[in-house]
């Protein structure tokens, strides 16, 4: 190879590099999970978190594909479907919007304080993509009779009870 030819590969694999650990997205997650469930009062949307209902239709979340589902989102006011918590002391909580909707949303965070089965709660994080409900969440103690039910999962930052 000749010198021009070395030279552009190497300052390529130099930019690639850089970009690549500017954009890591592990990095970016690990520092949610330290920040994972505060719990705060008073929780409103705002430019990070913006109100879900104004960014999807939650009457109908089967419309969006897994990679629509990336995004900073605050659920207000969510109704508690199911409250376990699991043998590492994690809530394992199944929200929806409304008591009777069967859209749900699926949150897997540690709390001080107790969140109960009928309650309302608002949580501010990060839609983590669709999946279902698993062995995991059945083992964890949610009720069976939610088994490979879709939902969405979410990674909380703040909540408020």
């Amino acid at each position: 190879m000749n010198r021009k030819r070395i030279a552009l590969l190497t300052g390529l694999t130099i930019l690639m590099t850089a970009a690549v650990n500017t954009t890591n997205p592990l990095r970016n997650a690990l520092k949610n999970d330290a920040e994972a469930a505060r719990i705060k009062t008073n929780l409103k949307p705002n430019s990070k978190y913006p109100d879900i209902a104004n960014k999807l239709d939650l009457t109908s979340m089967e419309q969006y594909s897994s990679v629509h589902l990336f995004m900073n989102v605050t659920l207000k006011d969510f109704y508690v479907k199911e409250s376990t918590i699991d043998n590492y002391g994690q809530y394992h909580l199944l929200l929806a919007p409304i008591k009777t909707s069967d859209q749900y949303f699926l949150v897997v965070t540690k709390s001080k304080a107790a969140i109960k089965k009928g309650h309302k709660i608002t949580v501010q994080g990060f839609l983590n993509g669709k999946t279902k409900i698993d062995d995991t969440q059945l083992n964890a103690g949610i009720n069976s009779k939610y088994s490979n039910k879709k939902v969405v999962s979410i990674l909380a930052d703040n909540i408020e009870i």
